[in-house]
Order: C-alpha cells, then structure tokens, then sequence
C-alpha cells in the first residue's frame, strides 16, 4: 500500500473578487518510506498541496488518500516542520521538544528520554535547557526537526525548512537531515525552491508548473544513501539539475 496517494487533486480558493485555481489536477503516489521532494515556482501550489495532505486545508475535488485513508481532516501521525521554526520563546528546548507529547498525553518521562536522543542526533543535546531565543537559525531548526519526530511518526512533512539559512547552514543540514532519514525511515515530503537540494535529499523529485501546479516530470534520484555533499559535481547528478531546469527555463521562470 502506498503512503500517500493523490488523484486528479484539484484546489481552488473561492472569493469575492475572483476565484484563484490553485492547485491541479494532480496525480503522484509516495511509497512508504520514500523521500519526495517537490519543486516549483512561487505561487504554484506547493505549501498548498502539503497542507492537502496533512489535512490542514480541503481539497475541492478529487481524493488524498494516507494509508489507505481518505484525509478529510487533520492527521495525527505526521510530523511538520514549517520555514518558520514556530518554537515557543518561553519555553526550553526540551519542553518545546516535548510539546507534541504533552497535547497527546503520553508518558512524558518516555518522551524526554525520546527527546534528549533526537536532540543528541541532531547536534543540539548541549542546549536542551536553553530558550530559542539562544539559538542560531540553523539550531533552531534541529530543535523543530527533533519536535516533529517526537511521536515516531510515519511521515514527516518539511516546507521550504532551511530557506531562511545561509548556504553553509543549509549545507550541515542537508547532511543532518539526510541523517535522521536514514534512521527514523521516516516517509518525507520536502518543498523546497532549491534544485539543488531537491535531487540531493530525495529519491523522487516532482517538478510542478506554474499555477495551478500541475506535474511537470517526476524524475527519479538514483544514488544509494548515504550521499556525501561532492555528489552534487557527480555528471549524473548535474544531469538531472539541468532536466529540471530546463523545465523552468522554457517556461520564463528561473529558480534557485
């Protein structure tokens, strides 16, 4: 069974001065376990199509499905983690780790030995009684990524997370992420704008058209994990970041 599948999804946003299709049709379905990244230009559907799938938003026509289910509503198993790393300034490290547990109510005790090792993976377990105002961006993000796996969920859900970094940062956690894929084999969904990092992180990468995003091409990545950050100078890899391109490029749009 696949993790995710959506068909002929389409969104539109209804108001009074004009309705805007924002999304589809679209059709794609993610395996279990696997990395899908999906890249586009701005305003193309993106962020809408993951709110789709985590339920956070409605579809206007056709059918999301997770886990054989059909979304209609939020999902619990799925972890997020936003361009804005949301963490609460009041409240630790650890306690903002630990905020999923708290509104599930689970064995907290569980949960904090879970955090202190999801914030040891990440490179962060040093500032686990600091505040996030204490953080750099980057850490800030680790602190985010280890909230969203908090609960062990079956799919993880990242929009545009490292977009606010500078290019070394973004560069660590690349590398960290690819990290804790590997050993929470976690189903992934990435949006990113960065070509670069779309085809280094995932196993797919789906490349959508200008709005109302449509699928382009749905390419698929075929290096082993683990990767190390010279396989983006790999002539393989460099032929599929031009595939891609070229996709935006006969379309007038250029990205990053």
């Amino acid at each position: 069974m696949n993790a995710v599948v959506l068909s002929n999804v389409q969104k539109t946003y209804f108001a009074a001065q004009g309705d805007v299709d924002a999304l589809g049709p679209i059709s794609f379905a993610m395996a279990p376990g696997e990395t899908l990244a999906v890249v586009g230009p701005s305003g193309c559907g993106k962020s809408t199509l993951l709110r789709l799938i985590a339920g956070l938003d409605d579809y206007t026509s056709g059918e999301v499905t997770v886990s054989g289910r059909a979304v209609s509503q939020p999902i619990t198993d799925v972890g997020i983690v936003f361009q804005r790393d949301l963490l609460l300034d009041w409240r630790t490290v650890i306690d903002n780790v630990l905020l999923p547990a708290e509104l599930k109510k689970v064995d907290l005790a569980a949960a904090r030995r879970r955090a202190r090792e999801l914030l040891s993976q990440l490179g962060v377990a040093d500032f686990a009684d600091r505040f996030p105002w204490e953080l750099s961006g980057g850490m800030r993000q680790r602190v985010a990524i280890a909230r969203a796996l908090l609960c062990s969920p079956s799919m993880l859900l990242l929009d545009e997370p490292f977009s606010a970094l500078d290019a070394l940062t973004r560069d660590q956690m690349n590398v960290t992420l690819q990290q804790v894929q590997a050993s929470a084999h976690v189903t992934t969904l990435l949006i990113t704008h960065s070509i670069l990092e779309a085809v280094y992180l995932s196993d797919r990468v789906i490349v959508m058209s200008a709005r109302p995003g449509r699928v382009l091409d749905d390419i698929r990545v075929p290096f082993a994990q683990p990767r190390r950050l010279s396989l983006r100078e790999d002539p393989e890899f460099v032929d599929i970041t031009r595939r891609i391109r070229v996709h935006f490029e006969q379309a007038g749009v250029l990205v990053g």
